[in-house]
């Protein structure tokens, strides 16, 4: 394939014929309060982000290189860090954001007016380009791309400025023996509450797809150098059953609900909310994960 620059590329703010979010179900306008439909498109995420990815958004602005003048965020969801990035660092003259839900894509595309080229795309099937950015952000986003993160890796490295930085999020959550983590827990204890004891079966544990700190360390050390890191332990809260039902359809759309049924999908999210609850209320929070934030840098030459 023929290197070229993302302005040769069409800017998309719906998703191309055949193109679907992360959850398989095809990406298309719906409104927020069906929930089902709030699954299917991810849409909604921005009502619900503060449960979590929200809180991250200064801590990895702060691991980026002083004063970038290109951006590119692979995974943007709705823009929320590429805004904060354009709000902390005015004189970027390049900002770009590809996500893979062409709903998040055009809500992207309302908060950023025109200040960023927003693309639906595969974080693994990107076309090489003569662009190379100052900084390039994945947040939240590395545990949907296992087991082929390396392919995501090999492509942020080759598209790297001089003095650039690779900045990313990584989630491990506590786990059980099977490597059983994080939403794991939620969902397990929703089919629970709902009759079915063993409905996990066919799910790749978060523990498995998140992968432990010291393996993601080896990946990235396959293409950059490590430079710094920082972690910290965050609780994961929501104000009500409510509140949790949506975040989990906005944030992991049909992922845990296509073990049911078509016609028991509903039930499922409300009794995901009903699990959250009944965790926030017994331990205070819905569960624990540690967040690590990472730096880094092109291999010397």
């Amino acid at each position: 394939m023929t290197d070229r620059t993302l302005t040769e590329t069409p800017v998309t703010v719906s998703a191309p014929t055949g193109a679907v979010p992360a959850d398989g179900a095809p990406a298309g306008d719906a409104p927020a309060d069906d929930i089902l439909a709030r699954a299917r498109t991810l849409s909604g995420y921005d009502d619900v982000s503060r449960i979590r990815q929200a809180q991250d958004h200064d801590w990895v602005l702060n691991l980026a290189p002083p004063f970038p003048s290109s951006v590119a965020d692979l995974g943007c969801g709705t823009g929320a860090l590429l805004e904060a990035a354009l709000e902390r660092w005015p004189t970027v003259g390049r900002a770009v954001g590809v996500d893979g839900s062409g709903h998040r894509v055009r809500e992207a595309g309302s908060r950023l007016t025109g200040r960023a080229e927003l693309l639906v795309g595969d974080l693994l099937e990107l076309p090489p380009l003569d662009d190379r950015f100052d900084v390039t952000f994945m947040t939240s986003v590395l545990h949907w791309l296992y087991p082929d993160e390396d392919r995501a890796f090999a492509w942020i490295a080759a598209h790297l400025a001089p003095g650039g930085a690779f900045v990313l999020t990584t989630h491990h959550p506590v786990t059980d023996a099977a490597g059983f983590g994080g939403e794991d827990v939620v969902a397990r204890d929703a089919l629970r509450l709902l009759g079915v004891d063993d409905g996990l079966a066919g799910i790749v544990p978060m523990g498995v797809r998140a992968r432990p700190a010291d393996d993601v360390w080896t990946l990235l050390e396959r293409h950059f150098e490590i430079a710094a890191f920082d972690e910290r332990h965050v609780p994961v809260r929501a104000l009500g059953a409510a509140q949790y039902r949506d975040f989990h359809a906005s944030t992991f759309g049909t992922y845990f609900s296509r073990l049911l049924p078509a016609h028991r999908q509903q039930e499922f999210f409300e009794a995901a909310g009903e699990a959250a609850a009944r965790r926030t209320a017994a331990d205070g929070e819905v569960y624990g994960i540690t967040v690590r934030a990472w730096r880094a840098v092109p291999r010397p030459t």
